[in-house]
């Protein structure tokens, strides 16, 4: 039965990771209200991930503006033509792998080419997570969330973002000087919302598919438990996976520490809460149900003792109308008596009246 008792964020937050005895108080809650809860442990944990991720991305603009610098002998952007040409072998294209970058795969080549060459380095970055390739006129993108690449030409992203020329000397400038608090914060806002989107609906599915495993373990321990329940405990089971998940990837981002089966962890810690509360839900309901036996039981006692006093009564009350009708009758025998005594005794009077001669 859903209730409307009010529980604060914190106050839920407490719940969901330390007692699991109260979590049929959730559970017992609109799914609506748990969807919120976890919207906002989700909007905490996109902030958090991205304040780490814009900080790594401070530090790199640096490494950038160094490399630009010293690496590339000519940058510029003019009519939609991107022109970079490297400090050395002019003719070669600037290839950077590293799996760890936010961009596993960079290659980077504007001179002419033919269309077999273009499809090469598209196949190439199709490999890695994440992968860029920036042509003459065009930039082709590979992410992790799709195996499909997306091209965009130089001339749609200006128009778009209405960006204009632009030469080597402008880039180091803006990702060294003031423009650079500009650019964080920028990065800092996509990668919020773009995090919170990809990370709140995973989190959504994993719970549908929590929400099945704690409706199996009902089914299995015999406890009724409706599917609207069943979703608020996972819900609310992910709770724990989710802020470990928050302080795994901000270590993993500032230091680069990696544990390995890291998600199978996850899914394992939230399977382990889900069944646990389902048991304790079944334990609650059998001392409910072992409580209620034993006041039915009172009940019974109680309204023996009371049929018991009421035949006891009953009983009473006939036996004192017997009693009564006893002496009643015994007083009616007495008055008879008296009665049959009074007229012998006349009798007799009167006999011995009629006996007695004058002298």
């Amino acid at each position: 039965m859903e209730t409307g008792e009010k529980i604060g964020f914190f106050e839920r937050l407490k719940i969901s990771i330390f007692k699991f005895e109260d979590y049929a108080r959730l559970a017992a809650q609109k799914i609506s209200k748990a969807v919120i809860y976890m919207l906002i442990l989700m909007l905490v944990f996109a902030l958090c991930v991205s304040a780490a991720t814009t900080y790594k991305f401070s530090q790199s603009l640096n490494d950038l503006a160094n490399y630009i610098s010293n690496e590339i002998e000519t940058l510029q952007f003019k009519d939609g033509v991107l022109s970079i040409v490297p400090t050395n072998n002019k003719d070669k294209p600037i290839i950077i792998e590293n799996e760890e970058l936010p961009v596993g795969k960079l290659i980077i080549d504007t001179s002419d080419l033919e269309q077999a060459k273009i499809d090469e380095y598209t196949e190439q970055i199709k490999h890695y997570t994440s992968g860029i390739v920036v042509l003459k006129d065009k930039i082709i993108t590979k992410t992790d969330m799709s195996s499909i690449t997306t091209t965009m030409t130089y001339k749609d992203i200006s128009q778009q973002y209405k960006i204009g020329e632009f030469n080597k000397d402008n880039i180091i400038s803006i990702i060294t000087g003031d423009g650079s608090i500009k650019l964080c914060m920028s990065f800092f806002a996509m990668t919020t919302i773009y995090l919170f989107i990809v990370y709140f609906s995973t989190v959504l599915i994993d719970a549908i598919f929590l929400a099945i495993l704690a409706y199996i373990t009902s089914v299995i321990v015999r406890v009724r438990l409706k599917p609207a329940a069943a979703y608020n405990i996972a819900v609310y089971s992910l709770s724990l996976p989710v802020i470990l998940n928050l302080a795994y990837i901000i270590a993993n981002i500032l230091t680069g520490f990696v544990i390995e089966y890291f998600q199978v962890v996850y899914t394992a810690i939230a399977s382990i809460y889900v069944v646990a509360t389902v048991l304790i839900i079944r334990s609650d309901v059998i001392k409910k149900q072992a409580e209620l036996n034993r006041i039915m039981s009172e009940q019974e006692k109680v309204r023996q003792e009371m049929e018991r006093k009421k035949q006891e009564e009953k009983e009473e009350a006939e036996r004192e109308k017997t009693k009564k009708e006893e002496q009643e009758k015994e007083k009616k025998e007495k008055e008879q008596e008296k009665k049959k005594d009074k007229e012998t005794k006349r009798e007799k009077d009167s006999g011995k009246s009629e006996g007695e001669e004058p002298a």
